[in-house]
């Protein structure tokens, strides 16, 4: 794909956790002392508080919000990760999570720097919990495995219901990061209604998010999940901003989650 402006430059000197792993696995500069000093002030500051119960804040948000941070740069499970994981696991994956009557919604504001969509807070947090626990390769327990089947099950039982699309968005981030729900009957069903809703520009409708949904398509090998996403990029040239970036806000995060899902399926 051939891209109007060079979309590395908005990653230049970040230290955001995108911005590092964009310094080191795309902008080749592991090996350079800047990024190596600016790795280890963000993976301190993300570290930085965390209670003995393996949590920070006792919060289930912001220790999915740090465990992210580190998937993106420790990258490795480690004892403090693995500490915090055990503890955000015990926390909410709860069947009853899913059905229980919904607290205010999630925002947009909690979600910074997340890959994630805002919308019912039991149901993000459950999904984002499966997901943390697959990309720390813990996906052989019990406990995640019994509850991947049961995030299936609540997709299946809400497959018409296109109120709870945000809801649906994270609980297929969940889905494609697990090799054994990668292709799941739950996750050919997102993807088959995600392209019934995908318009000729290649958007999808609120509240569905493009940049978000674009990057989980660009994880999946399903051919469905490969035909929406070529139609979806088919315009993102025109999309982009003269600084090579993407969005009107956050716009370094947009930017990763395009040239990510570029990468994963070398556009780029």
């Amino acid at each position: 794909m051939t891209l109007k402006y060079n979309p590395f430059a908005i990653f230049r000197d970040s230290r955001t956790p995108a911005g590092l792993y964009a310094r080191q696995k795309w902008l080749g500069e592991s090996a350079d002392r800047k990024w190596q000093d600016d790795f280890q002030i963000t993976v301190f500051s993300l570290m930085k508080g965390q209670c003995g119960d393996g949590s920070w804040h006792h919060s289930p948000l912001e220790t999915i919000r740090r465990l992210f941070g580190l998937h993106l740069t420790v990258r490795d499970l480690n004892e403090d990760i693995d500490r915090a994981l055990t503890w955000l696991m015990a926390e909410t994956l709860h069947e009853e999570a899913l059905i229980q009557a919904g607290a205010p919604p999630i925002s947009s504001s909690h979600l910074h720097g997340l890959p994630f969509t805002p919308g019912q807070p039991r149901t993000f947090l459950f999904s984002a919990t499966l997901f943390l626990s697959s990309v720390f390769h813990r996906t052989a327990e019990a406990l995640v495995t019994r509850n991947y089947e049961f995030l299936a099950q609540w997709v299946a039982a809400n497959e018409d219901n296109t109120e709870l699309w945000s809801d649906k968005s994270n609980a297929l981030r969940a889905f494609i990061v697990d090799p054994s729900f990668a292709e799941h009957s739950a996750t050919v069903s997102l993807i088959y209604h995600l392209g019934r809703m995908q318009d000729p520009s290649g958007c999808w409708p609120a509240p569905i998010p493009f940049f978000q949904t674009v990057n989980a398509l660009a994880h999946s090998d399903l051919p469905s999940a490969c035909d929406h996403l070529a139609k979806a990029l088919q315009r993102l040239p025109d999309f982009q901003n003269v600084d090579g970036s993407w969005g009107q806000t956050d716009q370094e995060w947009n930017t990763f989650l395009m040239v990510h899902a570029l990468k994963n399926k070398a556009y780029l």
